[in-house]
């Protein structure tokens, strides 16, 4: 019964694994061609991905952000390419990123020239503004405001981030060179405000990655210990009787490694060795079991000498040597009692 249930569990594991994996491709595949413009998601004409990428393949931790900011507990490089104004002017967004920037975080904006004067942050930077700076890179231009703690950097020429144009502009080029001089590894795309937002974060992205790998080390010990059972490690309480090792012991194990690497003539070096060194003083005594030790032990000389034995006379010789050594030790054991 509970190897057909172990057999049935195990059964389960593999089909929620491949279940699994399939809505993973599922998610990335599915809805291509739904992503919305600006999206880092989107590989279109209209998409950011390959600013997303590079980012990546420039040894930066690139990763998306679909929460409101009031949410982000960590302190990367936040990128927002055109924000949504519904969104990014929302009160409660406002205070978040208010608090959040007063915090020491970095804002990088992409912006185009027609929705600058739309978006509250440039009135927040007019009134606590404590210093700027003017980089131009190519036809890109990138403007600093201090901000006290916080740092917010506003690229223009959006249209030149875009998949279709970042080949033949400068933005790709003034955009590491940002990130370069900001000097933090991690960098958040944020895509809640592409309209691509949840309202809260669930449970499994607030524990973070040491709480999910730890659930998932917890998981498949539970997964382990259902399908291959409870098996303490040593000897059970209670039971006071010691289990005898065995005398050679380490004769077969090593007789065991040789016979996996073919060494047949070691393996019968070793019980050879072994049974001349133990019983060397019965070998002196007359009697048909010293005949009989002589004559095997004879044999045993003669396939070491050659240098090469057969597995089937290699076993034949070892049974011998067992057979034998059983008979030597029930002799000694009836003569005791006499």
């Amino acid at each position: 019964m509970k190897t057909r249930l172990r057999k049935c569990l195990f059964s389960i594991m593999i089909i929620s694994v491949l279940l699994v994996a399939v809505l993973i491709l599922y998610s990335v595949t599915a809805y291509v061609k739904d992503y919305p413009e600006y999206s880092s998601y989107s590989a279109g004409k209209t998409g950011v991905k390959a600013l997303y990428l590079l980012a990546g393949k420039c040894g930066f931790q690139v990763s998306r952000y679909h929460y409101p900011v009031k949410f982000l507990r960590e302190k990367p490089v936040m990128v927002a390419y055109r924000p949504a104004e519904s969104l990014f002017n929302e009160t409660e967004e406002q205070d978040g990123l208010k608090e959040w920037l007063k915090q020491g975080n970095t804002l990088v904006l992409i912006l185009d020239e027609r929705n600058i004067g739309d978006l509250w942050i440039f009135d927040f930077i007019s009134e606590n503004r404590q210093w700027y700076e003017v980089v131009n890179t190519g036809k890109i231009t990138a403007t600093w405001y201090g901000l006290g703690n916080g740092l917010v950097c506003v690229l223009d020429s959006a249209d030149s981030f875009l998949n279709s144009n970042i080949a033949a502009s400068d933005a790709a080029v003034a955009f590491i060179n940002v990130l370069t001089r900001i000097n933090n590894p991690k960098v958040i795309f944020n895509e809640y405000y592409q309209y691509m937002q949840v309202p809260s974060p669930r449970l499994w992205d607030l524990i973070g990655h040491i709480g999910q790998l730890t659930a998932i080390q917890l998981l498949t010990a539970v997964i382990l210990v259902v399908i291959r059972g409870w098996k303490p490690f040593g000897r059970v309480r209670g039971d006071k009787r010691l289990t005898m090792r065995s005398e050679n012991e380490i004769v077969k194990a090593l007789s065991g490694l040789y016979q996996r690497m073919n060494a047949y003539p070691l393996v019968l070096s070793n019980y050879y060795g072994f049974f001349t060194q133990k019983y060397g003083r019965f070998l002196t005594m007359p009697g048909a079991l010293r005949d009989k030790a002589v004559r095997l032990l004879a044999e045993c000389e003669f396939y070491l000498r050659k240098g090469s034995i057969s597995k089937k006379e290699l076993k034949r010789l070892v049974l011998g040597l067992e057979k034998l050594e059983y008979e030597i030790n029930n002799r000694g054991q009836t003569t005791r009692k006499e």
